[in-house]
């Protein structure tokens, strides 16, 4: 198979397992408008910190369960087989989130005043409130997240970005319900999160009843704790780098600074939606790619585009993010002026989630070859990195400092599995084409942020559009490359004409 239908593939197959997530994203987006319009930064400091107790509540709810799952449900033998480790995960996670959930649930009030400071206790907002909310969204969530990694083993593409979507667009309908109609403010977030929640779970409920059957396996629960124990450290050392910022900023600055660089970040999300696209097909498009001849070529040409893609997104954001933000309908603007300034973390956001997907790269042949103690050592070593960044940084350069440190310890990660994926599988990335393209990109961002900085934005688009150029004039592309973009270009050229001419 040659490199280009290989990554046509991975492109369709990212498209198709993104689309969900990304819609389901989107519709977030779309709710910036409504939070940074109607909280002050304090109250959305408060929101920012609870979605960051809620991200790493959900990673410690499912204990690794799901990476031992997608690995032993495919590699089932048989339908019976699949049906067994179903039950034995679903049954497993049922009853412990259930437990976990009565827990937060009665010890709201004391939790309260341990995870908030005193300047948060005296905001008009119920904080204990909030954590039994959180039980209810925990619970509601880890329940239907098996059947949902069902859809995602066996393919079925379509059941799954339809109930994605539909649980984003009861999130969205209820926030404006609960927060513009009932004026119900911050706790209107989460009743609205939980609604959502609850609206997956019944939307995952005939999956859970056309899969569970009355068994459970220990073997089975053994196997899938033993693989799956090494991702729990793992995917809490990322949940913590992408949301532990918000309590330090807390912490050291103020909720009001909280608040504005969570306003930053959601914006910088932008660049996470185009990695988790990627990274739902890159794992399985790895796995069914590496035993051909020509995989590392593949791999190695993968790299270039997703960086090249990458930093082209980067770009556009980062020359226009002001203007878009000040963007005025219906009497309210984008943002809440009060929050333009949390613009000026966009970039580096956006960086660290292209460094994260230099991780997600590397990591697909540790996982080949089993290395999960590997991944998990590097990232939560790339966790303690970030953690040291901001405590150092944060003191002396605000939210800055806290955007820094992201950058820093996804670099970090980045570079240690790259170090130890070329152990076990060795790959030629194109490093000389990519120092041509880190070069190009930082000299347009210099020119942007210094001699171009309060330049109108159809000089910044003049700016933007002389990056393809500058690539094409430094010899980025390949000849090949070229002949294939040409061809491309005739065959919607000759399509065109045929319209016209019909």
């Amino acid at each position: 198979m040659s490199v280009i239908p290989s990554i046509k593939r991975l492109i369709k197959h990212s498209a198709v397992y993104g689309l969900g997530h990304i819609l389901t994203r989107s519709i977030g987006f779309f709710l910036l408008p409504l939070y940074t319009n109607v909280f002050t930064a304090d109250a959305f400091g408060i929101v920012a910190l609870m979605v960051t107790y809620l991200t790493i509540s959900t990673l410690l709810y499912s204990y690794g369960l799901d990476a031992g799952f997608m690995r032993y449900y495919i590699l089932a033998e048989d339908r019976p087989g699949r049906r067994l480790v179903f039950s034995t995960a679903f049954v497993t996670l049922f009853i412990s989130s259930l437990i976990f959930s009565l827990l937060l649930f009665s010890f709201a009030g004391p939790l309260s005043r341990i995870l908030f400071t005193p300047a948060s206790q005296m905001l008009s907002i119920d904080l204990p409130l909030l954590l039994r909310l959180l039980a209810g969204i925990l619970f509601c969530d880890t329940v239907a997240f098996i059947p949902l990694l069902v859809l995602r083993a066996e393919e079925k593409s379509w059941p799954f970005i339809v109930i994605k979507i539909a649980s984003g667009c009861v999130n969205f309908a209820a926030n404006i319900l609960f927060i513009i109609g009932w004026h119900m403010g911050v706790e209107g977030v989460f009743y609205a999160n939980l609604t959502a929640s609850l609206a997956t779970l019944m939307l995952a409920i005939p999956i859970i009843y056309q899969t569970v059957v009355l068994q459970f396996s220990w073997r089975s629960l053994r196997e899938l704790l033993s693989f799956g124990a090494p991702f729990i450290l793992a995917g809490i050392a990322i949940a913590v780098m992408d949301s532990v910022d918000r309590i330090f900023l807390e912490r050291l600055q103020s909720v009001q600074t909280a608040g504005l660089y969570n306003a930053g970040a959601k914006l910088g999300m932008i660049m996470g939606l185009f990695v988790a696209a990627f990274r739902f097909a890159w794992h399985p498009f790895f796995l069914a790619t590496c035993k051909q001849t020509d995989a590392r070529q593949i791999f190695s040409k993968i790299f270039t585009y997703l960086l090249l893609a990458g930093f082209t997104l980067l770009l556009f954001i980062t020359f226009f993010i002001d203007p878009l933000v000040r963007l005025r309908f219906l009497g309210y603007t984008v943002f809440g002026n009060a929050f333009w300034s949390s613009t000026a973390i966009v970039p580096l956001i956006m960086l660290a989630y292209l460094f994260h997907a230099a991780y997600l790269i590397f990591e697909a042949a540790l996982y080949l070859y089993k290395k999960s103690l590997i991944i998990a050592l590097i990232t939560t070593a790339g966790m303690i990195v970030n953690i040291l960044a901001n405590v150092l940084l944060i003191p002396h350069l605000d939210m800055f400092g806290a955007a820094w440190a992201r950058v820093i310890a996804y670099t970090f990660m980045a570079a240690g599995l790259y170090y130890f994926s070329q152990k076990y599988y060795h790959v030629s990335y194109e490093w000389p084409r990519l120092l041509r393209l880190f070069l190009i990109v930082g000299i347009l961002l210099f020119l942007n942020k210094t001699l171009l900085a309060d330049s109108s934005w159809p000089v910044q688009l003049g700016l933007f559009l002389c990056f393809p150029i500058i690539l094409f004039c430094s010899g980025f592309f390949t000849r090949r490359e070229l002949e294939k973009f040409r061809q491309i270009l005739k065959q919607y050229s000759a399509l065109l004409f045929n319209q016209e001419k019909s």
